[in-house]
């Protein structure tokens, strides 16, 4: 696949980003704790480092993971301003520092977090949030139902440049707000209970609002430490508030140790006290050298750059998960020569090309009620080939009126790699100009709708075809390209409001049909990436979350 290659040079991207980082000599972590060490030595373009790796004890986990985040702001979690881009890869970690209301379990399902429980009302525009009694941040002070609230008006702040924010245009004013149009009393988000309760009212019925608040970034800010820090905030153990089940002890250089919140509500239910978190090696053979370490518990590794053959010792794979994100080009509907779906049929065809693997738009790895989604609807309307893909172009052109395709302005990632100008000249004789943007412009692009065709991608983490198919809907905030189609607006809505898994089934089917007749975007894969846990006899409850592929390290713990 295409987009593989697409992964891969992002991932050298960031290796490399970090390598850039490495000056030459030795570096030494502090030596006087009372632990008995293990010396690491990796070599990183001519850079020595060496880590003191503490020893593994029944109530310590040692862990080597790829990257270790810029800094520790729940709400900066996927920021894309190029000194947060990181952060994202870093998501496991999050998870351990920070809690929203809801939270993804280690099965992918939707959980309660700092909210004991939360219900819409009949149309499924408002929702009502109520939290636990007694929360507490790291430091013993309240956490409280407008602390939630200053989290998502923050995220609404067009400083911060995250894919996130788009959720909230879902809450009322939430987009005039971002825009500056209105001010933050306007916007529909309620707090109510003395504090305890928190309701947010929504501009259109969605009946899986729960889902997309399970983000990180959603979780509490408390102002009075937020304002008095400002870009401080986040940046230093001690200037973070931390309403997760750990905190962070120190940083050292590539080493974060946690230690857990005391004061986090399920606190009695973690096991380990401590976790020792190495990261920033990545190739086959730093992995050797870590996971050959006496201190290490545990490590997750992309396959890609790593032989279970090169190990020496009892540690053991125990799981392996392919996962990625999905990639796609959105169509402007909006630009006359693209509102005919012949003509994007004949596009998609060849800007897919060989990566179009699966039916449809949601990834091939998602099931439903049991069943693979994505071969469900196959099933139910044969094979996406078409005839002659330039004779469907000049079909769709002549019902436009147009005689000759006009230039194509697609904006892709700086990134990414250019697969399809030279095919779409050759097989149908359009001419594009391919600009290259930041990740942040990109985002801000797509929301502007300033494109003809722009690239976009779906990250980890999703595991029900709706969340997919939504970003089609015509008032759908991810509706970057203006699609509109009253039959597949109605059919997502039946299957945002049913509680009949049969029926959603079916209405779900049926839009992913109409995606395939439409296509409101090139549909081009996902970036496949499979990672795979390491671990040591004894470690249990340490898992990939299905569909996400992150590390789930709330449970872990070691047999005694």
């Amino acid at each position: 696949m295409k987009k593989m290659y697409t992964i891969f040079i992002l991932l050298l991207g960031v290796f490399n980003l970090s390598c850039s980082e490495s000056k030459t000599g030795t570096y030494s972590e502090n030596k006087t704790e009372k632990n008995i060490f293990n010396t690491i030595v990796d070599t990183i373009s001519g850079a020595k480092f060496e880590y003191n790796v503490a020893e593994s004890t029944p109530d310590t986990f040692n862990l080597v993971h790829l990257f270790l985040p810029e800094s520790y702001d729940a709400q900066l979690l996927n920021d894309k301003h190029p000194e947060n881009i990181r952060n994202y890869e870093a998501a496991d970690i999050f998870d351990l520092l920070f809690e929203g209301l809801v939270r993804i379990d280690e099965n992918g399902k939707i959980v309660p977090g700092l909210a004991e429980k939360w219900e819409t009302n009949k149309d499924k525009t408002k929702w009502t949030f109520h939290l636990r009694k007694g929360l507490k941040y790291s430091d013993g002070t309240p956490i409280k139902a407008e602390d939630f609230k200053t989290a998502l008006l923050r995220i609404l702040n067009p400083e911060i440049i995250s894919p996130s924010t788009d959720v909230l245009f879902l809450v009322k004013n939430g987009r005039k707000f971002y825009e500056g149009k209105v001010k933050a009393e306007d916007v529909g988000i309620k707090i109510l209970d003395n504090n305890e309760t928190i309701e947010l009212e929504l501009i259109k019925p969605t009946g899986y609002f729960d889902m997309l608040m399970a983000k990180v970034e959603f979780s509490p800010l408390k102002q009075e430490f937020f304002g008095k820090l400002g870009q401080k905030y986040g940046k230093a153990p001690e200037n973070t508030l931390y309403s997760g089940p750990y905190i962070i002890k120190s940083i050292g250089k590539r080493k974060l140790l946690l230690e857990k919140n005391k004061n986090y509500w399920n606190s009695s239910n973690i096991k380990m006290n401590k976790i020792n978190i190495y990261g920033g090696l990545w190739d086959g053979n730093d992995y050797k050298r870590i996971a050959e370490s006496k201190g290490i518990d545990a490590t997750v590794v992309y396959s890609q750059f790593f032989s279970r053959a090169k190990l020496k010792n009892d540690m053991k794979e125990t799981q392996r998960l392919s996962a990625g994100s999905s990639y796609y080009y959105v169509f402007n509907t909006k630009v006359k020569a693209l509102s005919n779906p012949k003509v994007r049929k004949a596009i998609d065809a060849v800007m897919a090309g060989e990566t179009r693997r699966e039916y449809g738009f949601v990834p091939e790895y998602i099931s439903i009620n049991g069943k693979n989604f994505s071969a469900l609807a196959a099933a139910e309307s044969g094979s996406y080939h078409y005839k002659n893909i330039k004779e469907l172009l000049d079909e769709g052109l002549k019902e436009l009126g147009i005689s000759k395709m006009p230039v194509l302005n697609i904006a892709i990632k700086e990134n990414s790699i250019d697969g399809f100008s030279e095919n779409l000249k050759k097989h149908l004789g359009i001419d594009v100009k391919v600009t290259r943007v930041s990740y942040k412009d990109l985002i801000l692009k797509s929301r502007k709708k300033d494109f003809d065709i722009i690239e976009n991608e779906i990250l980890l983490g999703f595991s029900d075809p709706i969340l997919y198919l939504e970003r089609f809907v015509s008032d759908s905030p991810y509706n970057y390209g203006s699609y509109s189609n009253s039959e597949y607006d109605k059919l997502i809505k039946i299957a945002s409001e049913t509680k009949d898994i049969n029926v959603k089934t079916d209405v779900l089917v049926k839009a992913e049909n109409i995606y395939e007749k439409e296509n409101p975007a090139a549909k081009m894969g996902y970036g496949e990436i499979t990672r795979v846990i390491l671990e040591r006899p004894g470690i249990k409850e340490l898992k990939l979350v299905p569909y996400g592929g992150i590390l789930y390290l709330r449970n872990v713990n070691k047999a005694k």
